[in-house]
Order: C-alpha cells, then sequence, then structure tokens
C-alpha cells in the first residue's frame, strides 16, 4: 500500500494560475523504478519539478504547472 501526503499551493504569477505541490510517498517505492515513472508522467502532463528518494525509505518531490495537470500527475 503506497501512502501519499501532499501539501498544495495556488500561484498566480504574470495572469496565469498555476499549481505547486509538494509530496512525499510511503510504501514499497524505492527500487521500483517510482521516481522514472514520476519524471516520465510530468512530462507527459507537460508539467515540471523534482523527485528523490529520501533515507527514510521514501520518495518526496514536488510538482508545478496547471491546476488541471498538477492534479491529474
Amino acid at each position: 500500500a503506497l501512502i501519499l501526503l501532499a501539501m498544495s499551493n495556488d500561484v498566480v504569477s504574470t495572469g496565469a494560475k498555476l499549481a505547486s505541490v509538494d509530496f512525499e510517498v510511503f510504501g514499497r517505492v524505492q527500487g521500483v523504478c517510482f521516481r522514472m515513472y514520476t519524471e516520465d508522467e510530468g512530462h507527459k502532463l507537460g508539467v515540471t519539478g523534482w523527485v528523490k528518494n529520501t533515507r527514510q525509505g521514501t520518495v518526496i518531490g514536488q510538482v508545478q504547472g496547471p491546476p488541471d495537470k498538477v492534479k491529474e500527475m
């Protein structure tokens, strides 16, 4: 089972509405290509951000982009 914690912020910049979500995923997420999958999905959706493993065995990251695409991510 995976558990996802997320915190969301909507940002208005130069007239375009953007969403930014910080996340941490718990469960079996290391050693199963989770980071690569996350990066590939982000590229497909046109969002930006970062993702990395932690020493605690979780994966943390941030996603930014149009609110509907961030929500889909």
